[in-house]
């Protein structure tokens, strides 16, 4: 019984005092990271971001609020969602109108080259009827698609500027348009995680 008794007192001694080396851990992730799942590899790929945009004056003011996030499916490909909130109130000369907007949608991304961004997304948002009455409110969907630049702000963060085309065109379209109608410009701010 002495025996067995000093035996398990050295192996349970051993064992409180082994250590574990944590670059060893490290080194096993990473030779591992494509067979295990781990937190840390997880908020690599996830970024988030959107798009803010004020204006304040005589006529009026007008806040735009657009968050996203989203996940790298491979190095080049990605999906995520996003939202949207619009305020705006038109200053007339008597009277004023206050009108707001919001909505979501997903979206899809493909980085060819570097620089280069191209994404189609689809949104929905609950907007004033602008065509009949604005006392009204309707739902009004949008499929864009288009491209534009990222410009790298650092290892993990980057300006998008991307120009979409909405091929739906609803008349009670919440965005504003560039130039033409159906072409949309979007700035925005994309930071990862990681």
């Amino acid at each position: 019984m002495k025996k067995v008794l000093t035996f398990l007192f050295i192996a349970s001694f051993t064992v409180v005092f082994g250590q574990y080396d944590i670059e060893d851990a490290k080194k096993e992730n990473e030779k591992d990271s494509d067979k295990n799942f781990s937190l840390y590899n997880l908020k690599q790929d996830i970024y988030v971001g959107g798009e803010f945009s004020l204006s304040l004056g005589t006529f009026g003011t007008y806040i735009y609020a657009a968050p996203m996030i989203g996940y790298d499916i491979t190095e080049k490909f990605s999906a995520g969602f996003s939202a949207m909130y619009q305020f705006q109130r038109v200053v007339f000369t008597n009277a004023s109108v206050n009108l707001s907007a919001f909505g979501g949608g997903v979206f899809t991304r493909f980085r060819p080259i570097d620089p280069i961004l191209m994404q189609v997304e689809y949104n929905l948002f609950n907007t004033p009827d602008y065509v009949n009455n604005y006392n009204n409110r309707v739902n009004v969907p949008a499929f864009m698609a288009g491209a534009g630049y990222a410009g790298a702000m650092g290892s993990r963060s980057y300006y998008q500027i991307l120009l979409m085309y909405d091929f739906i065109n609803d008349p009670n379209m919440p965005l504003p348009g560039f130039i033409l109608e159906p072409l949309h410009l979007k700035f925005g701010l994309v930071f990862y995680l990681e």
